[in-house]
């Protein structure tokens, strides 16, 4: 049960981080975005393992920094494919596999459920699709290009999950430091490089202002955040359960966007919602 509430959890903040991010990228490059977050969510990560620890072991850091190189995989390729589109199925698509990967492994590291349990993870999975479904007049299917990105994006971040799970249990927070700093640095390259080819040919822009920066550092501390809800998921749950829960990372973003840009949540994600809450308190008691 606890750790179908942290998965929850996991999902939520995940999502929140999504959403401050996604306001953020309309001012600011979506890649610098994710940069700067990834910095922010770094000095939270070394404060709080203050009080969590942080051993650095070989194992960890192994692990942070095949964790490390997926995330800047999995981030790039999602951007490649919410870039060609259309969101609507190429985002619900790599979230789905980013479940499904994860789950895998977990099944072959012995994850066994009864029937019930199987039929409340599919159910969930179907939910994911539900929430993650952006409706609009887009219907489009997407090219083969954009789903071997979409398909790259779910691999990336699903991987991410299976070596948040590796950690060694008594790291604390040494491998998941690692993990984000070698995907800034990657990503910081990037950036780098980007900005580089631009120079001469961008035109001028007018200054960021300090708020969109702070949303940016928000963007980051909630990330963070919620790799080390996902972490301490994982310490007491599967990680077949854990990382199908947070694939449900769009409920978060549908509903800060009710919230706060009194958007309207679609029936289908709607019904994805209540899929999801009903599939979950199955799955405790399963």
């Amino acid at each position: 049960m606890t750790a179908i509430v942290l998965g929850f959890i996991t999902s939520l903040v995940y999502g929140f981080a999504d959403f401050a991010g996604a306001i953020a990228a309309k001012k600011i490059k979506p890649i610098t975005v994710t940069f700067v977050a990834g910095c922010s969510g770094l000095v939270l990560l070394c404060f709080f393992s203050i009080y969590l620890g942080a051993n650095f072991s070989s194992e960890g850091l192994l692990w942070g920094v095949l964790g490390g190189i997926a995330s800047a995989f999995g981030i790039a390729c999602l951007y490649a494919s919410l870039a060609l589109g259309p969101i609507s199925i190429v985002s619900p698509l790599g979230a789905v596999i980013s479940a499904i990967v994860p789950m895998i492994v977990g099944f072959a590291q012995g994850d066994r459920f009864s029937a019930l349990g199987f039929v409340a993870l599919a159910v969930i999975l179907i939910a994911v699709v539900l929430v993650g479904f952006v409706p609009g007049d887009d219907v489009r299917l997407p090219s083969v290009r954009a789903i071997w990105f979409s398909v790259g994006a779910g691999v990336g971040i699903g991987f991410v999950m299976i070596a948040m799970d590796a950690f060694p249990r008594n790291s604390g927070l040494a491998a998941l430091i690692t993990l984000r700093t070698v995907a800034i640095t990657l990503l910081g390259a990037f950036v780098l490089i980007s900005y580089l080819r631009t120079r001469g040919t961008a035109a001028t822009r007018e200054p960021i202002g300090i708020k969109w920066w702070l949303l940016v550092s928000a963007t980051g501390f909630l990330d963070a955040s919620a790799n080390v809800t996902f972490l301490l998921a994982t310490r007491v749950g599967s990680l077949s359960v854990v990382s199908v829960l947070t694939a449900l990372y769009p409920l978060g973003t549908i509903i800060l966007a009710r919230i706060l840009l009194k958007e309207k949540i679609a029936r289908t994600q709607q019904l994805g919602i209540l899929l999801a809450l009903a599939a979950s308190a199955v799955l405790a008691i399963a």
